[in-house]
């Protein structure tokens, strides 16, 4: 009888009941499958199960937003899954989060390249259980807005480069061009011509950021 350990990790009880509940389904589904669950509430209690060499976990389950450790060594659901990439390597790593920023959730799927990835609006049961069955055979899956956002991306890279979403963001927040050589390594006159080529690419006049910025949101960029 296949065994599989999985850890819950979400600040929500119950997103951590709906995860439960699709695992007992799976269950009924398959009833030669067995799951040994532990659940997390925050960085602090999931980091302690994530570094317990006593336990090996097959499935691990994050949400990115996640209140931090009491010794600041992990803020959120981004730095557990990269530590669970270093101390539980076997474990496939499943993200499910609030987050619907383009610029954000492509940088975590750069970042941690995690077996699957579920936006939370798009996710009802049935979608819990797809991806935790396509995990547990090996298999990637990635929600309907992530599949949009990850086309998006492919469709537009020779023309829209990481560096550019860098930038876009960062004008997003309200951070003003000339302070922008403060957040990332590359000069004003570098930054100034980037914006123009993305003006350019976007077909829109040379003008004010509030029009690029509205753009780059209408295309999927933001």
């Amino acid at each position: 009888m296949p065994k599989y350990n999985v850890l819950l990790v979400d600040d929500h009880p119950m997103i951590i009941a709906g995860f439960e509940q699709a695992l007992e389904i799976i269950k009924e589904h398959d009833d030669t499958l067995k799951f040994s669950k532990d659940s997390a509430l925050n960085c602090t209690d999931a980091a302690k199960k994530i570094l317990n060499e006593d336990k090996k976990y097959d499935l691990i389950c994050l949400d990115l937003s996640l209140p931090a450790s009491k010794d600041g060594k992990y803020n959120s659901g981004e730095d557990l899954a990269k530590l669970a990439k270093k101390s539980q390597p076997q474990a496939k790593l499943l993200i499910c989060t609030m987050l619907e920023n383009n610029y954000k959730v492509l940088n975590v799927l750069r970042r941690i390249d995690p077996n699957g990835f579920l936006v939370k609006s798009d996710t009802n049961p049935d979608i819990l259980i797809a991806a935790i069955e396509s995990l547990l055979k090996g298999q990637t899956y990635h929600s309907t807005t992530v599949q949009k956002m990850m086309k998006k991306t492919i469709e537009f890279s020779h023309n829209i480069d990481e560096e550019d979403l860098r930038i876009l963001y960062l004008i997003s927040k309200g951070i003003l061009t000339k302070n922008i050589p403060d957040h990332m390594d590359l000069s004003l006159s570098t930054i100034e011509k980037r914006k123009k080529q993305m003006k350019f690419f976007f077909d829109i006049p040379n003008t004010n950021d509030k029009i690029l910025v509205e753009k780059a949101k209408e295309k999927g960029f933001l």
